[in-house]
């Protein structure tokens, strides 16, 4: 009888043990059609791991150059047996210009999905980067930020503190965004005022 008991606790042990390495090293970037860059995939994945290790969350990346016709939530259901919920999905198509988070169980009240995908630099952390920053790292960095964003809105809520977080590395680079942003804007209505009144000087002194 001892020895069933034995058996019966190996058994459980090494299955433990099996799917806790598993899970640690799952990866969370599902699909990455050579957009983001090496060093964000490890990021993410292992803010990613850490969060569902912590909370039960899993927040997966996919980034294609293209959906080949088909919507998001196809490519969703292509990857279901990959997908373990409750989850959010932050997917990208480079060529369609598209981007979304798919989310189950109801994953989508942890986070502000409309805030992350919003087009403004003070609320969003994904098209401002996509729109504004120049360059072949411009997708890695709006995705890892916006990756890091989610990730991060759904520890808060969670009362989880994060050892791999990047909130603050994240708030300086959309803040140095919104600095650039205000400051254009505010040049280009200095601009349109100084010319207003340089024509209507004009005007009263021909």
């Amino acid at each position: 009888m001892q020895f069933y008991k034995r058996c019966s606790r190996l058994w459980a042990a090494a299955f433990f043990l099996v799917f806790s390495c598993g899970t640690l090293s799952a990866s969370m970037v599902l699909v990455n059609e050579g957009i983001i860059g090496e060093r964000a995939v490890e990021k993410m994945n292992l803010l990613g791991r850490e969060l569902r290790q912590k909370s039960g969350i899993s927040v997966y990346a996919v980034a294609v150059k293209s959906l080949g016709g088909k919507a998001m939530a196809e490519m969703e259901l292509d990857l279901s047996e990959m997908l373990v919920s409750p989850y959010a999905l932050l997917m990208l198509s480079q060529e369609d210009k598209q981007v979304n988070i798919l989310t189950s169980g109801g994953t989508e009240a942890f986070f502000d999905k409309d805030g992350v995908l919003s087009p403004y630099p003070w609320s969003g952390t994904i098209l401002p980067l996509l729109t504004t920053k120049k360059g072949s790292d411009n997708y890695t960095a709006a995705l890892l930020n916006g990756y890091a964003d989610i990730v991060e809105q759904i520890a808060d809520t969670q009362d989880i503190v994060l050892e791999n977080a990047i909130g603050s590395a994240n708030k300086n680079t959309i803040n140095i965004l919104r600095i650039v942003v205000y400051a254009t804007l505010a040049w280009a209505v200095l601009l349109i005022l100084y010319r207003r009144r340089k024509y209507k000087h004009a005007s009263n002194n021909p």
